[in-house]
């Protein structure tokens, strides 16, 4: 019986005959899982596409309200400096817009109604047209340009 082989052994070498097939190299996704990537993918573009739409459509206003940090309250003509932003800034937004030909009493008139805002404004002829301006005025002045550029939407601009 020493020469019989051990039922385990004989087992073991059936075992060994019998071989895996090899694992694959590369991953594959599921059909479903493109399908669904799709859309989502869709979806990003559509976002980002939007984002920076509105980030162009924004940068005049942005380089408006950089421009009216900039304007000095001291210089002596740092009211019409203001107009002058905000009357470029709708010529941007609308060329050929009514309230550019309108006189600045009429035109500040048109921002608070197309702005919606209910802050009193400084007399802009005394502040325009006088040799010396007050200064709380002057910065009343530039609030009210600041917060319209901020405020404002373009589709109220055809008030």
């Amino acid at each position: 019986m020493a020469n019989d082989p051990n039922i385990t052994d004989t087992l073991k070498t059936a075992l060994a005959d019998i071989q895996q097939p090899a694992l694959p190299d590369e991953f594959y996704l599921a059909p479903g899982l493109l399908l669904l990537a799709l859309p989502v993918l869709f979806a990003l573009v559509w976002l980002a596409r939007t984002l920076y739409r509105r980030y162009q459509r924004d940068s005049a206003r942005r380089i408006a309200l950089q421009s009216l940090d900039k304007i000095q309250l001291e210089q002596p003509e740092a009211a019409n400096a203001i107009l002058q932003l905000l009357k470029q800034y709708l010529q941007t937004k609308r060329p050929g817009h009514p309230a550019l030909a309108e006189k600045s009493a009429t035109f500040v008139a048109f921002l608070q109604r197309s702005g919606n805002l209910s802050e009193q404004l400084p007399d802009l002829d005394l502040l325009l047209y006088s040799p010396t301006s007050d200064p709380e005025q002057l910065k009343a002045w530039q609030r009210f340009a600041g917060l319209w550029l901020e405020q404002h939407q373009e589709r109220r601009l055809d008030v």
